[in-house]
Order: C-alpha cells, then sequence, then structure tokens
C-alpha cells in the first residue's frame, strides 16, 4: 500500500475510497484535472512543462517486492507528479501542487482500479492505496 507523500510509504492492508474521498469528485470536477471527469473517470495531469527527475523500483502492495516502477517529474515552479507502473501498466497518477492543500483540485492520487485504461478512484496526497488486484 502507497502513499502519494513519500511515494513508498507502504503498509501490507488495503484501504478502500473514503465517503468523505467520494464527496471531493465534487472538487475534481470543478476543473482541477485536466480534460474532462466524470464521477467514474479522471484524467491523467498533463506532462506539459515537466521533466522526468528520478525513476525507481518500489513495493506498491505491501508485499515486501519492488513490483512498481515509480516515475517523477517536476516543474520549474517545484510541482511535481509521478505515474506507477505494474506489469507494464500505468495504474496511478499524482499530482502535488506547491502552496494548496493535499487535498483536492490540484493536489491528488487517480487510480485505475480494474486494469481497463480508466482512472475511476481519487485519493488524496496521504490516502494509502494499492495496486490493483489485476496486477497482482
Amino acid at each position: 500500500m502507497c502513499s502519494a507523500r513519500g511515494h513508498a510509504t507502504c503498509r501490507s492492508s488495503r484501504v478502500s475510497v473514503s465517503l468523505a474521498l467520494l464527496t471531493g469528485f465534487g472538487f475534481l470536477l470543478a476543473g482541477g484535472i485536466s480534460g474532462t471527469a466524470t464521477a467514474s473517470q479522471f484524467t491523467p495531469p498533463s506532462l506539459e512543462g515537466y521533466t522526468p527527475t528520478k525513476a525507481r523500483e518500489a513495493d506498491g502492495d505491501g508485499n515486501g517486492v519492488k513490483e512498481t516502477h515509480i516515475q517523477n517529474y517536476a516543474d520549474a515552479a517545484g510541482d511535481s507528479i509521478f505515474s506507477m507502473t505494474t506489469k507494464g501498466r500505468v495504474w496511478a497518477w499524482s499530482l502535488e501542487t506547491k502552496g494548496d492543500s493535499i487535498n483536492g483540485t490540484k493536489n491528488y492520487v487517480i487510480r485505475d482500479s480494474d486494469c481497463d485504461g480508466v482512472f475511476d478512484e481519487v485519493y488524496g496526497l496521504d490516502d494509502k492505496f494499492t495496486v490493483p488486484d489485476c496486477l497482482k
């Protein structure tokens, strides 16, 4: 299990999206994510203006095996994006914007819960999430 802050903070228990996060969908729908978003689909952040920085392997499901590739990107303002890939499939994107709250339209993680290519879950930066079961 991982959290966006610290990226490799991984634990063994799985946590589902809380009801409080579901109410956060309204904030995202207000226009914070690039592209069109609905209550069941979120668009990955644009990499325009971002440069790849570091890449590393991490344990995305808490089993002690580093099966997830994390690619970090940064822009001149100090904002950051990262993607998480397992078995060749990108299953999570995160955006962290300096000076904004840790949850909301400019600070979030989106996750493809069932490997269908649709990012259908959203988390705050301190929330826990795991590699989807379809990639285990």
